[in-house]
């Protein structure tokens, strides 16, 4: 599926945009997730600090001991020894500490962190229209929800803490040198250069080949997800191997994209050993200068200590260089990452409760449509000045062929979507004054797909609906002849439903959806199909049911099956978004319309 050209919508789809390595905007937008642990975020970052400045003093010490104490051949050297190993391991364990509390506290506030963050996209997709779910696809939403907040994870666990320990590493050890021989410091500083050229390949060919790797993954995920999404027809239609391929034409650009990583990785981190290493070679070389009569600037040879002390901050100032080098991409990431979430986050929500809502109270008079104009996005008008009336205990039947507007009516009566023009009433009131919560307590949707949630069955007639005990959930199966099947199953009600209900049949799945209407006792009862694709002896357990559930109730029933509306009180034709004909079953009949030949279609020998 192409990205849809659709504003913000299609930013969700920029997988290959990176991104600035710092942006002030989404850092201020970030913070707020990590308000509520500034004062762990300040120890974090105290920490840090601590532990690059203990790391600094470390050699320094053990030259000391180096210089003065070994060998020991006194017993003045042997107690100087004695004292500052015992120093030198009572630093080592203070180093630990510190750095596992810092490694433990950035990661419990990057885990809190975004855990608030996912909450609240979370939160965002269930209070999206269904407009927006219309026209964005799962994997990429699953995306955002998992990957993009993974990596500001890493942002967080590896990046704005650790940077100010690095730093101050740095600092330190370059401090450290210019104090014990600027001229030292110098040369070793020269090695720079080399190092900032080979960090500056590294990081342009790694950020295109970081950006093919988001592409393909997200593809990748997306691809995956629509499949699995689609197994049952995937097998029925024996699309296994032809899947597989497109798959594994797909899973081979992300394999190379990924060892294209590798093999920039692999090229700069021996560029680094090499110019480290001629760090090295440039100490030894200027220790022997040293050595051969030129003295240094104190008019001493290097010692043995000097020596340890310039190799140890060798190791660890090319070790934070190496870092700050995949931070950077860490930061680039995040900062991508954080972009598409936060237009997810901002993605306007097309149906809204209005800011004084009107109470619903139990409906007394009539649903209706006012002269309704509606469709779908970019798409033609769905609805076409409908004006339809459902009073109060009435069954009115929907027909029509499959795009002629009869599924509409139920969005826009449950408030699935707003209409353009005209209005949609509830007892003689906007539906758009009411909390769409309230509205749609008042009514019950049952489905031709039915979807059940992982729990128990029990769990899935209620629908988390905590006033609803477990004697009213029997009582629902029972009126619904659902409660033979499940007191079949092994635990019951209590028995566990796979993904989707995959054990259970197409019948058993709509007795529980209509059960689920029965535990709510809706004023506004509305069957969209729902007895489409049941078998014959399942639907003469259902009819039963209906009779009675429709009984003194408001109903609004969609239907192919002219079998099962023609005991309707109206029955309402739509063809091409408008209201063709309309009256009861025999009306129909004798006008010798559309509904005739409908009728003589599916039942004329």
């Amino acid at each position: 599926m192409s990205p849809p050209h659709d504003g913000g919508v299609a930013a969700l789809y920029d997988e290959d945009e990176l991104g600035k390595v710092f942006d002030v905007r989404l850092a201020r937008r970030l913070w707020p997730y990590l308000r509520p642990y500034r004062w762990h975020v300040v120890g974090a970052i105290a920490l840090a600090i601590s532990a690059a400045g203990l790391r600094v003093v470390g050699p320094w010490i053990a030259r000391h001991m180096i210089d003065h104490f070994i060998p020991a051949t006194t017993p003045e050297a042997q107690a100087g020894r004695l004292r500052f190993t015992l120093l030198w391991l009572a630093l080592l364990g203070v180093m630990f500490v510190t750095s596992f509390l810092l490694a433990y506290i950035t990661a419990w506030v990057g885990q809190r962190g975004m855990r608030d963050l996912r909450h609240d996209i979370f939160e965002k997709l269930h209070s999206l229209s269904l407009s927006f779910f219309d026209r964005t696809p799962s994997g990429r939403l699953l995306t955002r929800a998992t990957s993009d907040v993974a990596v500001l994870n890493d942002l967080f666990a590896q990046g704005v803490v650790d940077i100010f320990a690095d730093m101050v590493l740095l600092t330190g050890i370059v401090a450290a040198w210019f104090w014990f021989d600027w001229r030292l410091a110098l040369l070793l500083i020269l090695t720079g250069p080399l190092l900032g050229v080979a960090a500056y390949n590294f990081r342009i060919r790694a950020r295109t080949a970081y950006r093919a790797v988001r592409v393909r993954i997200a593809a990748l995920n997306a691809y995956l997800q629509e499949n699995l999404a689609g197994i049952r027809t995937v097998q029925a239609f024996n699309r296994e191997r032809l899947n597989q391929e497109k798959f594994a034409e797909m899973n081979a650009p992300y394999r190379d994209a990924q060892l294209d990583t590798v093999k920039y990785y692999a090229r700069f981190f021996p560029i680094v050993q090499i110019v480290s290493t001629l760090a090295v070679v440039m100490v030894l070389a200027y220790g022997g200068w040293r050595s051969v009569g030129l003295k240094g600037p104190d008019g001493k040879a290097l010692t043995a200590g000097d020596f340890y002390l310039y190799f140890q901050y060798i190791g660890w100032f090319f070790m934070p260089i190496t870092d700050l080098a995949e931070r950077y991409n860490i930061f680039q990431g995040a900062m991508a990452s954080a972009e598409r979430i936060f237009q997810l986050l901002d993605q306007p929500i097309e149906v809204q409760d209005p800011e004084r809502p009107h109470e619903t109270t139990p409906l007394r008079q009539a649903v209706a449509l006012r002269n309704v104009w509606f469709a779908y996005k970019n798409e033609d008008w769905a609805l076409q000045d409908v004006s339809l009336e459902v009073e109060r205990g009435q069954t009115v039947a929907l027909v029509g062929a499959t795009g002629a507007g009869k599924s509409t009516v139920i969005n826009l009566i449950s408030r699935l979507y707003d209409v353009q023009r005209g209005q949609v009433l509830f007892d003689g009131r906007d539906v758009r004054a009411f909390r769409q919560d309230d509205l749609r307590r008042r009514m019950a949707i049952v489905l031709q797909d039915v979807f059940l949630f992982s729990g128990t069955i029990a769990d899935n007639i209620r629908l988390g609906n905590r006033a609803i005990g477990d004697e009213r959930v029997r009582e629902a199966a029972r009126y619904v002849n659902a409660d033979p099947f499940i007191s079949r199953l092994p635990k019951g009600y209590e028995n566990e439903v796979l993904e989707r209900g995959a054990t259970l049949s197409v019948g058993q799945k709509q007795l529980l959806a209509f059960a689920r209407a029965v535990a709510v006792n809706p004023d506004l009862l509305i069957l969209d199909e729902a007895t489409a694709n049941i078998d014959t002896e399942t639907e003469a357990l259902i009819q039963d049911a209906l009779a009675k559930l429709m009984r003194d109730r408001t109903c609004i029933i969609v239907a192919h099956r002219l079998s099962t509306i023609q005991n309707a009180d109206k029955i309402v034709l739509f063809h091409h978004g408008r209201i063709h004909e309309q009256g009861t079953h025999q009306e129909l009949l004798q006008r010798d319309g559309l509904y005739r030949r409908l009728y003589d279609l599916q039942y004329k020998v």
